[in-house]
């Protein structure tokens, strides 16, 4: 069997990745099943809502000595689920420009920097003549709309936009369908923020140090965070404490009007991202225009592996 997996906690990218391909390869006769394991947020549930179709099992057990996999929207060991060997992984796909793909020695890499790693599925299934379900192309329509916070990241590119047009043609959306997506995961309060937090986060192992950038992206940024200031840095201190961190860093992209709040806890991270963006040494930092994680992360990890050296 081939197991179509992402990282732990995947978003709509990872998890409208694992449908699409899973289900070209079960029709291109390669037996195959989506499978993610940890939890899925808000925007994945919206998604599962409308469609009323989720064909993704949440993994638990061991898988077979047999098994395969294919990895989407990652090319991270660290961030996939800790049972899966690097050289039973037959296939990557990923968008970022930190990966590792050294350590996956069998697998077929598809490694390009386009705003959506739904992008690069959709030119492979046009490569070979398949056309996904409706259900399945409105799944990778929402997850090109969301890494690309509607086309107005800076990652986004033309592939993302042609990508996005030819999906459109094979599926029929009211024309609020964005704003209603981009809504649903922005209903964050005290009692789910740790939850919401906790799920979308990556941590990375940098010249040895353990370092994660926690990433929530939501409508009313600035209103949202002053209202649970100190509920946040109660949450960033816990997560910081549990996950053992040396650096951590949090972003938040306000998706509706386009920029980023960027908060640190501590003396070392904040002096890292400060050189890291040619930024004023503060813990809190807005910035003019959107900057994802993973335009972060390069440059958080240039510091850090200089600093450590």
């Amino acid at each position: 069997m081939t197991i179509v997996t992402s990282y732990d906690c995947p978003d709509i990218d990872g998890i409208a990745c694992m449908i699409a391909y899973s289900e070209f390869l079960n029709a291109s006769g390669m037996p195959a099943k989506a499978v993610y394991y940890g939890d899925i947020g808000l925007e994945v549930k919206f998604v599962q809502q409308f469609t009323g179709y989720f064909p993704v099992e949440k993994h638990s057990g061991e898988y077979g000595p047999d098994d395969r996999f294919v990895l989407v929207d990652t090319a991270d060991p660290e961030a996939m689920e800790p049972t899966i060997s690097p050289e039973h992984v037959i296939e990557l796909f990923d968008h970022r420009e930190l990966v590792f793909t050294e350590q996956f020695i069998n697998a077929r890499k598809t490694i390009e920097p386009v705003g959506s790693c739904a992008t690069l599925i959709v030119e492979r299934l046009k490569t070979h003549g398949f056309v996904p379900s409706p259900k399945t192309a409105t799944y990778l329509y929402s997850a090109i709309v969301s890494s690309t916070v509607d086309f107005r990241n800076s990652v986004t590119t033309a592939r993302d936009k042609n990508a996005a047009d030819y999906l459109k043609t094979l599926i029929d959306l009211p024309d609020d369908y964005t704003k209603r997506m981009f809504e649903s995961k922005s209903n964050i309060s005290a009692d789910n923020l740790y939850e919401v937090i906790f799920q979308d986060i990556s941590p990375k192992t940098i010249g040895g140090k353990k370092t994660c950038i926690a990433q929530i992206e939501i409508a009313n940024l600035e209103s949202t965070l002053t209202a649970l200031k100190e509920e946040l840095l109660t949450v960033l201190n816990r997560i910081r404490k549990e996950e053992h961190l040396e650096y951590f860093f949090f972003t938040g992209v306000d998706i509706l009007k386009g920029y980023n709040i960027l908060l640190t806890i501590d003396g070392k991270s904040e002096a890292i991202l400060s050189e890291a963006l040619g930024i004023p040494r503060q813990p809190e930092h807005k910035t003019g225009s959107i900057l994802m994680r993973k335009q972060l992360w390069p440059k958080i990890e240039a510091v850090i592996r200089r600093l450590e050296k």
